[in-house]
């Protein structure tokens, strides 16, 4: 029996280390410290990760219709040069250059929704094992581990990979930033600092809310030391004048400024009920259990750099969202990996404090109480997948139905569509729109646009004084060219266009339903509704 005590010790003083990592210096106050590298056992639950995310990321990939900021994708891919070189995605063009090339070269066969976004699923997949292993430099490998089984299932990472945007490269690259600064630290290494600083810059080419990163390597460099008197003064300092200062510093961007244009109504609420609903909140919850064990561990360094990394790109789109444009939690995205890393260690040291608070137990009474928390955030994401792929349609309004419906009710006779979504009604219905050499095609679709319905006084054409007689217009010229008309809106979009509710109302009093196409996604409405004229 006293033979039998040490090698408990040692087994203890394994899993510690394995968590822990080496020694860090100074009140573990520095980064410096690097994971234990993965053995045989690590590789192979990695690969079996990897499979899963594979699978999950390919299933069903071009089967989901392409919404709104897909089909903006497709346009500025399929423009001339010069006309994208004059839209404000220049600013950011690197997802939308890497895809154009990839078709015009014929490594993508087609411009199907499955070709589309085909390279997007790639670096969804690719992102789970890098995050394995830049996490295992904070976490440790079986923490590193859990947190990329996480990812692999996490349902926003999965929309993210199904989607022709550059959403899921910028997570990507963030990663990749973070590993380099990580080694930069340990390694005292200014090509790795460098290096990390300039993949940044590469995130924020193909979208500019990467560059919410560099505040955290800044706040972490003011704090890597301790937080001193004079430091917390700094931090306060720079809070205060950022707080006021950046909203006036992002009205000076280019790229912002068309943003704010598009999205203009400041919503500090609505940014809270995506971040709830999109980050998940068992996940959110978890994440900051992660950072109070961090704490307990003495892990000061790493729970301070994950703490910048998965609240400042939050509190920074918080600022923005109170005070300047509507924004949503995608623009929070580059915090997600810090989350899921922070979930994956606050599940391993409670399966480790579980586990060794139960004794000598049989192997599933210890078991089973230390999966609790892996348990529920698994269940938690799994269920959302299975609604995701089997009842919400990939979270996306069903336009490729709806276009399927236009062409079997007009069949070859002339047809014009006024629809809330003009983009991915172009892309069925036109598919060659935005290159130069259409042809002249028998399918009109016009865009309801707050500006054509409401138009500014001294702007030339007809002036229309509601949605009412804006509709009317539409129906009297289908009449006299002897076209069908259909309506194609979804309520957020069309109450956001429709100021006084007169096109709503002329839509209910003028038109009849002739189709619904249920879509319920979280707190987003993404039913099409369907209207013909009552002539």
């Amino acid at each position: 029996m006293n033979a039998a005590a040490p090698p408990a010790v040692n087994n203890r003083t394994e899993k510690a280390s394995e968590t822990s990592g080496a020694p860090l210096s100074a009140g573990g106050s520095s980064l410096a410290a690097a994971g234990k590298p993965f053995h045989g056992a690590h590789w192979l639950m990695l690969l079996g990760i990897v499979c899963i995310a594979l699978a999950l990321r390919l299933y069903k990939l071009g089967e989901w219709s392409l919404w709104v900021d897909e089909a903006h994708t497709w346009r500025d891919v399929t423009i001339p040069l010069g006309e994208f070189f004059n839209s404000a995605r220049r600013w950011y063009p690197l997802s939308y250059l890497g895809l154009r090339g990839l078709l015009e070269s014929g490594v993508l066969p087609g411009e199907s929704e499955y070709w589309l976004r085909m390279p997007f699923a790639l670096f969804g997949i690719v992102t789970v094992p890098l995050l394995a292993l830049v996490g295992n430099q904070l976490v440790g490998r079986r923490a590193a581990l859990l947190g990329a089984l996480f990812l692999a299932i996490n349902p926003w990472h999965i929309y993210w990979s199904q989607n022709a945007r550059a959403y899921v490269l910028v997570i990507f690259f963030v990663v990749v930033s973070v590993g380099l600064f990580l080694r930069g630290v340990r390694n005292r290494s200014y090509w790795s600092m460098g290096s990390s600083f300039l993949v940044m810059l590469v995130a924020g080419a193909f979208h500019f809310t990467a560059l919410a990163l560099l505040p955290v390597y800044v706040a972490y460099g003011l704090l890597a030391r301790g937080l001193t008197v004079r430091r917390a003064w700094v931090l306060g300092i720079a809070t205060v004048i950022l707080v006021p200062v950046l909203p006036f510093l992002l009205e000076l961007l280019p790229p912002f400024q068309h943003f704010q244009k598009a999205k203009p109504q400041a919503s500090l609420w609505h940014l809270v009920q995506t971040l709830a609903f999109y980050f998940r909140l068992p996940l959110i919850c978890a994440s900051g259990l992660g950072i109070w064990l961090l704490l307990q561990k003495r892990l000061e360094g790493r729970a301070l750099f994950l703490t910048c990394w998965g609240l400042i790109p939050v509190f920074v789109l918080a600022v923005v969202g109170a005070s300047l444009v509507k924004v949503t939690a995608r623009y929070a995205l580059t915090a997600l990996p810090a989350m899921i890393l922070l979930s994956g260690y606050a599940s391993v040291r409670m399966a480790d404090v579980l586990a060794a608070g139960l004794g000598r137990g049989s192997w599933a009474s210890r078991l089973l109480p230390a999966t609790i928390l892996p348990l529920i955030l698994c269940l938690d994401m799994a269920s959302y997948d299975y609604l995701y792929f089997k009842v919400q349609h990939g979270d996306r309004g069903r336009y490729r139905e709806a276009s399927t419906f236009i062409e079997e009710e007009s069949g070859p006779n002339p047809a014009a569509v006024l629809t809330v979504n003009q983009r991915s009604m172009l892309y069925y219905l036109r598919p060659g729109h935005w290159r130069l050499f259409e042809a002249p095609h028998h399918r009109w679709v016009f865009d309801i646009n707050e500006w054509k319905v409401y138009p500014r006084p001294g702007k030339a054409g007809e002036f229309l004084h509601n949605g009412r007689d804006f509709l009317l217009n539409y129906k009297n010229e289908c009449r006299r060219s002897n076209r069908k008309l259909f309506v194609v809106v979804t309520l957020p979009e069309l109450h956001e266009k429709d100021r006084d509710g007169s096109l709503w109302r002329s839509l209910q009093e003028d038109f009849e339903l002739v189709r619904v196409l249920t879509c319920s996604v979280g707190p987003k409405d993404e039913n099409i509704y369907i209207y013909q004229p009552r002539w």
